[in-house]
């Protein structure tokens, strides 16, 4: 199963930001096998792309304090206008809440996701929850 997830800018805020179409969150339930995560770049961010994972500043990465535990999340993966990410929640194991930041450049600007609410606050950031 794919979480389809569409990321577009957000040009109302100073500085723009990235606007994540999730509700809020993206909410992943129990089940046997890696279900996968697909932010796609669409409207007014179509032309865009998701930066390199490796360098400075990576097209993903998690800012939770703590981050996820390992074996629960596998490499994100840059497309041409998407980024994917291999969730494996099978039981209770792997329950958590984990806020994350996402960059995209757009004509020679890069744009991220907020994270106003600071770190440590699921309010206002985009998140993944496994329950």
């Amino acid at each position: 199963m794919t979480n389809n997830i569409n990321v577009t800018l957000d040009t109302s805020v100073t500085p723009h930001e990235l606007k994540v179409h999730d509700h809020g969150h993206v909410r992943i339930d129990k089940k046997p096998g890696a279900q996968l995560i697909s932010w796609n770049l669409t409207g007014n961010l179509a032309q865009g792309s998701f930066l390199p994972i490796c360098g400075n500043s990576p097209g993903f990465e998690w800012v939770s304090d703590p981050p996820p535990p390992g074996g629960i999340f596998g490499e994100p993966q840059v497309f041409a206008k998407s980024l994917t990410l291999v969730d494996i929640h099978p039981d209770g194991g792997s329950d958590g809440t984990w806020i994350y930041r996402l960059r995209v450049c757009l004509d020679g600007t890069v744009y991220s996701t907020s994270s106003s609410a600071g770190v440590s606050d699921v309010r206002g950031n985009p998140i993944i929850i496994n329950d």
